[in-house]
């Protein structure tokens, strides 16, 4: 008899979904993670951003739990960033919680081999556990943008199926301020990058951002059957032959901590370990690939960053780091980015393929380009605090050339051969993305941005996707449309590498929860004859780590923007900081309020510098 029915590598975005869904069909479901598990977050966290996000040494960096030791190792072809964490969560530590649904368009673009409607009732379950709410006020930062591209003549969406271009509050997997009553819910404090620990003295699984480990790890544990193992490092699956064909047979793993070796055996194992692990361990255990597609297809957003600079305060480090979004279906989408001073720094005025920032003269939208220095980047910093950053989400083409594959220019690691990650965009691509940078920075300028800078970054692997993508035709993907592996029975992909594509730019984690789900379902009806779980409509009424007591009292959704506590935003501060509401029309009147107020203090003699 096999240890385990399930066995689960990886406890990131995808992992846990699957492992709760099938922990609460009886199952006996173990999940190994290669992180540690962060299981008391106001001890073990700060808010400093080099403490917990520096890539070498911080918090949230791929590597062991044991910070004094090493990273491990990523090789990249050529300049860039890899941003992934181990740990229990994952890359949903340091997520900002935006939750959007894919573009229905993609689906079709992309012939997946599903129907986009077919998929509706497993976004409704996860939009409604996690929960993915918008909050009915936005903060300064956000309602500007808003108010830019309500300008330029884009409409506000409503709802969360996008269909044509338009501007939207975000639907983040953050509770509001007071969501579920007084003292719950997001305290806006704008580190949602350095994992979120409020409100303090909660349980974790009633902190304010869901990640995995607030939201599915709680219920997933509360399973009998359930065990999570940390500091466990998958090295090899374990097949067999049957039938002519392979069927997966169980795992090795390796303790991080002693180096001992374990073994586990279970008829289904699913590999969530993300877009780099994924192809790696499945190279590294010698598994079949006949038509060399595994690790190919590489998606990455391909982000830029365009920031633009105000004579008024926005405070972007107030709220949640991004509560509104703007989408352009068939280019991409952008987005809001409020971070701290430091990523700031990096994001808006450094990481850069270009060099030196001198003032544009080739007739664009920003003012400068590319790595600032010197006095230009001192007095593009001493601006932070007026500065509104825009994150460009590119739908990049899918290229056979963009891959995961192993080092061959580097020795092992103590878990074998390290990936190597290689990316180059397709001149479609690049054309994508110069013309989402132009939108942001015109939008930026509508809002009444004095100066505009674009950054041009090199690739960033943050949100990675189709590595080993789903299709219809094992030549050109990986899994099936259930996720199965097309070489490999019993072997299921659930992290965001099995994706078809960039999903036309949305955020994936939604998305690759939504599809944890499915799948789960699929293994439970297919391989042990449960009954289906997921009906439309028939999600949780309550968010994951509150019971309906708990919840009483708090709006099922919440208010349409404009509806909330602030009534129609005559209040807005001027000088931002809090929260505000998205209207237009209040955001004019503030504004005008605010020069009538600076011309007052300039004849008194009582103006403050901005």
């Amino acid at each position: 008899m096999a240890d385990r029915d399930v066995i689960i590598i990886g406890a990131g975005g995808g992992g846990p979904v699957a492992a709760k869904e099938l922990a609460e069909q009886g199952l006996r479901v173990l999940q190994l993670e290669a992180g540690p598990h962060h299981d008391d977050p106001e001890r073990q966290w700060t808010h400093s951003e080099s403490d917990m996000a520096n890539v070498v040494s911080g918090e949230f960096r791929w590597g062991p739990s044991d910070r004094s030791r090493s990273p491990w190792v990523r090789r990249m072809a050529g300049p860039g960033l890899i941003t992934q964490i181990a740990g229990v969560g994952g890359t949903t530590l340091h997520y900002y919680g935006n939750s959007p649904r894919a573009y229905p368009a993609a689906v079709e673009a992309g012939n997946w081999p599903m129907s986009y409607d077919s998929l509706i009732p497993y976004y409704e379950r996860v939009e409604t556990l996690l929960p993915a709410i918008r909050d009915p006020k936005l903060p300064t930062k956000d309602a500007w943008v808003s108010h830019g591209a309500s300008k330029l003549g884009f409409e506000e969406i409503r709802g969360r199926d996008v269909t044509t271009a338009g501007w939207r509050p975000q639907y983040n997997a953050i509770l509001p301020p007071g969501y579920a009553g007084p003292g719950t819910g997001c305290n806006q404090c704008g580190h949602c990058y350095e994992g979120c620990m409020h409100p303090h003295g909660v349980p974790v699984a009633q902190k304010a951002k869901r990640s995995t480990n607030v939201s599915y790890i709680p219920l997933a544990a509360s399973s009998d059957g359930f065990e999570l193992v940390t500091d466990a490092f998958v090295t090899r699956i374990l097949t067999r032959g049957e039938g002519g064909g392979v069927v997966v047979d169980g795992v090795e793993w390796r303790d991080v901590t002693t180096g001992d070796v374990h073994t586990e055996t279970a008829p289904v194992v699913i590999l969530a370990a993300g877009c780099v692990e994924s192809p790696r361990l499945w190279k590294n255990s010698e598994l079949p690939d006949p038509h060399d597609v595994v690790g190919r297809y590489l998606t990455l957003h391909w982000f830029d960053y365009v920031t633009g600079t105000f004579d008024h305060p926005i405070h972007p480090e107030v709220g949640q780091n991004s509560q509104s979004r703007v989408e352009l279906p068939g280019l991409g989408c952008l987005e809001t980015a409020g971070n701290g001073p430091a990523k700031t720094g990096f994001g808006s005025y450094t990481f850069s393929r270009s060099w030196g920032g001198d003032d544009n003269s080739s007739g664009e939208l920003w003012d400068t380009r590319g790595h600032l220095v010197g006095d230009a980047l001192h007095q593009a910093m001493e601006a932070y605090d007026r500065s509104i950053a825009v994150l460009v989400l590119t739908d990049d083409e899918i290229s056979r050339d963009n891959r995961v594959t192993v080092a061959s220019d580097w020795p092992d690691d103590e878990h074998g051969p390290v990936p190597h990650v290689a990316y180059t965009p397709t001149a479609e691509s690049d054309r994508r993305r110069d013309e989402l940078s132009r939108h942001a920075a015109e939008i930026l300028r509508a809002a009444g941005a004095k100066r505009v800078h674009r950054a041009d970054w090199p690739p960033l692997y943050l949100h990675m996707q189709s590595s080993m993508r789903m299709g219809r035709d094992p030549r050109t993907s990986v899994v099936d449309g259930n996720q199965e592996s097309w070489q490999v029975k019993g072997l299921y992909i659930t992290d965001a590498s099995s994706l078809p594509d960039g999903l036309g730019s949305p955020n994936p984690t939604l998305t690759n929860q939504m599809f944890a789900t499915r799948t789960a379902e699929h293994i439970a009806v297919s391989r042990f004859g449960r009954d289906p779980f997921v009906v439309a409509g028939a999600g949780r009424t309550t968010p994951a780590g509150f019971g309906p007591g708990e919840f009483a009292g708090a709006p099922t959704a919440p208010p349409p923007p404009g509806a909330g506590a602030g009534g129609s935003g005559a209040g807005l501060p001027a000088t931002g900081g809090g929260s505000v509401v998205v209207s237009a029309a209040a955001l004019t009147a503030a504004w005008a309020l605010r020069r009538r107020e600076r011309a007052t203090e300039r004849r008194s003699g009582n103006e403050m510098s901005p």
